[in-house]
């Protein structure tokens, strides 16, 4: 059985050569040599196409084997390359094998090429797998790091294509599924960045063939990788559309293919399509083992920022639902707001106690609504931006005082004892109607989760800070869940039992950091919890 050998010989006599060849069919070799004589005719077969072995002469007029070497290395290839000539001695030889060549021995010992010849493409093959071996590893581990750390889809979609050029590909090609009927090319990467746009505009007006037997789409709809190790024009010819779209692909110099499935948790979102051009080895079985690796975790990756979006846009749409309910209920709210207090007034002017109570306890219940309907609206318009601030000069020791007595029938009927040290006087520049939201929630916070004990408020100031303190008795909060109560919708307690929207300590901490201050929680000594706001006098 034969060995197939590409021999790449540089040499100036071409009787030479054949002898060479003869004696490498006698070793078992089916040969196919070339004979180049120059520098540039050597770089130019070496982009033409892959060689097993050079096979140089030594010196030759105008080129000699060491300025060969260092052209093939130039050239990036690890190639075997031994001396072959009749004026090569001991001392040439060793100085060629110093600069890279493999072997060396005169023209009278041929005999011996076959043997060197199999001992070289033998260690030259270890070399190329222990190489490509440590190029999948550095690829695969690029991968997770650099597709971990993306969660949007676009930016995902360059990263995979980015990542296969040009250590594994001269292109490659990311087709991607919207609504999981139709594939369109989303991403490219090529080694020449002139043809990105060009290929971008080919997908424009050739799209993908959804009924196509073959490459994407065949690939995309069957979940079973292709790799085409040779593609002829032929092939080319079958499957372009016009004589523009077989220039386009002829223009490519496909010598190698492979298309692998982006596979879903669910369903298949698309195609990874690798080319290898001319100049570079055909794909292999291996290749194809580390495109499907790569194509595995891209398609995690891919699946992750299309759950983030989709995440985000019910996101948008649920504070665009919050913000169209809150304005939809604060009209009806103000307008029933105002009847109730209207009613109040005149059932107090005609003396009917009972009934001005029960509907004063109905006003309560609406400004309550109307503070949910408010804190729904600033929620919708952090979600789009900062918290509008309306700054004017505010005594704050004033401001707490009000609240307080607000919350004095509110204390009373769940046992709890408002007690409170607030000096007036303390007046710096922030938005009221902001400062007294977050008060209001403080204190609304302590009375709920620290019914029948005392609840204390209090206000101190050093001339450049001013601070506010509300301290419960009750449940407390554990202290892994002091950060997490300030997050929307953030909670430490089941809703079921406290119920709330879990929103008004998220609004206090925004307000505060608005003003420049903040907000922040934790434990009580003997139990319950302390929430402290700190507001500076002076806007930043």
């Amino acid at each position: 059985m034969t060995t197939p050998l590409r021999v790449l010989a540089v040499e100036d006599n071409p009787d030479d050569v054949v002898l060479v060849e003869r004696e490498l069919r006698r070793g078992g070799f089916a040969v196919h040599c070339e004979r180049v004589q120059t520098a540039e005719e050597l770089r130019a077969a070496l982009r033409q196409q892959p060689w097993d072995v050079i096979l140089s002469d030594y010196c030759m007029p105008g080129f000699d084997a060491p300025s060969a070497l260092r052209v093939v290395h130039d050239s990036g290839l690890d190639i075997p390359f031994i001396v072959v000539s009749g004026s090569v001695g001991e001392w040439e030889g060793v100085e060629v094998m110093k600069a890279g060549a493999r072997d060396y021995f005169p023209k009278s010992l041929l005999t011996r090429l076959p043997a060197a010849v199999s001992r070289e493409l033998g260690e030259a093959r270890i070399r190329q797998e222990r190489a490509r071996a440590e190029r999948d590893r550095a690829l695969l581990s690029r991968a997770s790091e650099r597709l971990a750390g993306s969660l949007e889809l676009q930016a995902t979609l360059e990263q995979v294509v980015r990542l296969a050029v040009p250590e594994l590909a001269s292109w490659c090609t990311l087709y991607y599924s919207d609504d999981g009927k139709t594939l369109r090319m989303a991403a490219l990467e090529h080694e020449e960045p002139a043809q990105v746009a060009r290929a971008f505009e080919m997908a424009r007006r050739f799209p993908v063939d959804p009924s196509a037997a073959t490459g994407p789409a065949g690939v995309w709809r069957s979940g079973e990788p292709q790799l085409l190790t040779d593609v002829p024009s032929s092939r080319l010819e079958v499957l372009a559309r016009s004589p523009e779209h077989l220039r386009y692909l002829l223009s490519l110099g496909l010598r190698s293919v492979i298309h692998v499935p982006l596979r879903g948790r669910t369903v298949n979102l698309g195609v990874m399509t690798l080319g290898a051009s001319e100049g570079r080895p055909r794909f292999s079985q291996s290749d194809l083992s580390v495109a499907l690796e790569l194509a595995r975790r891209s398609a995690l990756a891919l699946e992750n920022a299309r759950l983030y979006r989709e995440s985000q846009e019910a996101i948008r749409l649920r504070d665009e639902f919050l913000a169209v309910a809150a304005h939809e209920l604060r009209t009806p709210l103000t307008t029933l707001g105002l009847q109730l207090g209207t009613l109040v007034q005149r059932a107090r002017r005609e003396s009917s106690g009972d009934l001005a109570e029960r509907l004063e306890r109905g006003l309560r219940q609406v400004r309550r609504l109307g503070t949910l309907v408010e804190t729904l609206l600033d929620v919708s318009r952090l979600s789009t931006g900062e918290l509008p601030l309306a700054l004017e000069r505010v005594d704050l020791g004033e401001l707490v005082g009000e609240v307080l007595e607000r919350f004095e029938a509110e204390a009373q009927a769940v046992g709890c004892a408002l007690k409170w040290d607030v000096p007036r006087g303390l007046v710096g520049q922030w938005d009221r109607m902001r400062v007294e939201q977050v008060v209001s929630g403080l204190v609304a916070n302590a009375l709920k989760f620290g019914p029948r004990q005392p609840v204390e408020v209090r206000v101190t100031s050093d001339g450049k800070v001013t601070r506010l303190v509300v301290e419960d008795r009750g449940i407390g909060i554990p202290e892994d869940q002091l950060e997490r109560i300030f997050e929307r919708f953030g909670r430490a307690v089941s809703s079921r039992s406290y119920g709330g929207l879990g929103l008004g300590l998220y609004l206090a901490r925004r307000a505060a950091e608005a003003h420049g201050g903040r907000v922040w929680a934790e434990s009580r000594p003997g139990g319950g919890a302390r929430f402290t706001l700190e507001l500076p006098m002076e806007p930043a």
